[in-house]
């Protein structure tokens, strides 16, 4: 089985994680993967890419899962017929990480989210990015970028998202998301700049990978 190396990138909500790997990846001519890996598991499970986005940002454990059936099947509740049947966070990651190792093999490959330092933590020819960036910049980020209506609407779009992520990394793992011994590399973007993460990732990427003067 062929093996190409991959490099992934864990971000913050308004840390310009996603513009940056998508910066590395053209910059290496290497596939650009994020979405396209909720939308390909989305389709494997039968489920909507909105209901599976949700799922990682309001991560769900068996219990919770069971809960949900239960509470649905009870006295007290209204029957509801169910349009897609309830997930639970490990079922949605070991489906999203076949899908990362599958694009792995077919091509060189920069992930942006979906735990792939998880999903790829046992491979020697991966390169496992955080970008964290410190708050103010994430709400400048926020508002500028995604056009957020006011710092208050920003402040809890990131919090929501940092309590997501958080727990469906630890709902998959027991990991801590934040944990600097999972990564080889730890970036803030907001003390270096977006551009200088890209080219310090590159860097990296080149010399571990032998990539030499193409990167």
């Amino acid at each position: 089985m062929t093996s190409h190396p991959a490099i992934t990138i864990s971000r913050s909500l308004g840390s310009g994680g996603t513009e940056v790997g998508f910066l590395v990846a053209r910059r290496l001519g290497w596939h650009f993967c994020d979405r396209r890996i909720l939308r390909l598991a989305a389709g494997a499970m039968g489920h909507s890419v909105a209901s599976l986005a949700h799922q990682e940002d309001h991560p769900c454990g068996f219990k919770d899962w069971l809960m949900t059936i239960f509470a649905l099947g009870s006295p007290e509740a209204p029957f509801t017929l169910l349009k897609e049947v309830p997930i639970y966070s490990r079922d949605l990651f070991d489906v999203q990480r076949a899908v990362m190792q599958r694009m792995v093999e077919h091509a060189p490959s920069v992930i942006v989210g979906r735990g792939g330092f998880i999903a790829l933590k046992d491979r020697p020819d991966a390169l496992h990015v955080s970008l964290h960036a410190d708050l103010e910049f994430r709400i400048e980020s926020l508002m500028r970028r995604h056009k957020v209506a006011d710092r208050r609407a920003a402040l809890a779009a990131i919090e929501d998202s940092d309590r997501g992520r958080a727990g469906f990394i630890r709902a998959i793992s027991g990991a801590d998301w934040r944990d600097p011994r999972h990564f080889d590399l730890v970036l803030d973007p907001s003390a270096l700049g977006p551009e200088a993460c890209v080219e310090a990732i590159v860097k990296e990427a080149g010399l571990r990978f032998g990539l030499g003067r193409e990167a």
